[in-house]
């Protein structure tokens, strides 16, 4: 049974306020390391990485590279229906081991939201209460998509959060509260491959699970709701490795991190975090979005090797201000 929503505790909603002057950039260093070992050599690796960081209204991306070892015989980027950069890959050679490194440097600003536009009742952020929407609007994000199909689980949360007349701004706020209340994190407890049905009966998972359930739960009351892909701000530890630290009590900062985002006209598209129980801020860094994880993963693909070959997988992440970058040696400020 869902807790008393008077009994969670909700995350502010970061509103624009009349002569405050909105915080500077945050310039990030992003260091994305996905690693493969094979058990026995393989002979073709072909893939698609979703790892360069995405130009939105918050983010600008200064530089971005993808290095690949052993080198490709091809590499090249694409732009898909949604506007995400990815890159293609095909290692052409027998191989042991698959290295894919993705470099970039990125501003992101505050995000701040009207507040008559997070006033207004849900009812009007419908489709039919549009209007004038940016070139980024689909109807492909109101409707059900293979990850995220309609159920009776996630309309029981819809019921719960968009009771009629309720600001949009405060259901979002409860629906952030809800996920990350009524659900427990557990790495164990889900794959890749865990359906949203599944998630919603055993109530643990990770961020792509409790993103699924959120976008599940907005679409089902009409909204528009979108699957984001992306990473959180970490640490350093003394000797500079990779992840190896969250910043506060954030959730998944180690790896690539999901969340979801929500259409409020006057704002624009509006992302909550369930997992770290956040509105989304400067602490975060936005890769791609589209209808649910399977159009957005950070790497997938094909091996053509022995049968039975197995291999494991690491994978490292490190998103650090770049004004916090220390000198060899000497401790980050």
């Amino acid at each position: 049974m869902m807790s008393d929503s008077t009994a969670r505790r909700r995350p502010l909603i970061p509103l624009k306020e009349e002569g405050v002057e909105p915080a500077a950039p945050i310039h990030y260093r992003v260091h994305h390391l996905t690693s493969y070992r094979y058990a026995k050599p393989v002979s073709r690796n072909y893939g698609r990485a979703h790892v360069e960081p995405r130009a939105t209204p918050h983010q600008r991306v200064l530089s971005h590279e993808v290095i690949v070892d052993p080198a490709p015989a091809r590499l090249t980027a694409h732009t898909d229906f949604y506007g995400n950069s990815s890159t293609y890959l095909l290692v052409d050679e027998p191989h042991e081991r698959l290295d894919v490194h993705s470099h970039a440097l990125v501003a992101v600003a505050e995000r701040r939201y009207g507040i008559e536009a997070m006033s207004r009742p849900w009812e009007q952020c419908t489709p039919e209460g549009w209007g004038s929407l940016p070139a980024d609007t689909d109807l492909d994000f109101v409707l059900a998509s293979p990850r995220v199909p309609a159920c009776e689980a996630a309309r029981e949360i819809t019921a719960e959060v968009f009771r009629p007349g309720r600001p949009i701004g405060e259901c979002l706020a409860d629906l952030t509260a809800l996920i990350y209340t009524d659900f427990t994190y557990d790495s164990a407890a889900t794959t890749v491959s865990s359906t949203l049905e599944e998630v919603l009966a055993a109530r643990h998972g990770v961020c792509q699970d409790f993103s699924h359930v959120g976008v599940a739960a907005v679409r089902a009351a009409g909204l528009a709701a979108r699957y984001v892909s992306g990473y959180l701000r970490t640490a350093h530890s003394a000797s500079g490795a990779l992840g190896t630290a969250p910043v506060g009590e954030m959730i998944g900062s180690a790896a690539s991190h999901a969340w979801l985002s929500v259409l409020v006209p006057g704002s624009g598209w509006v992302d909550i975090d369930p997992t770290n129980r956040t509105f989304v801020d400067q602490r975060f860094v936005t890769t791609a979005w589209g209808r649910d994880y399977a159009d957005v993963p950070p790497l997938k693909g094909i091996v053509v090797g022995p049968p039975g070959a197995t291999s494991t997988l690491d994978v490292a992440v490190s998103v650090a201000p770049e004004a916090t970058e220390a000198p060899s040696g000497a401790s980050p400020a």
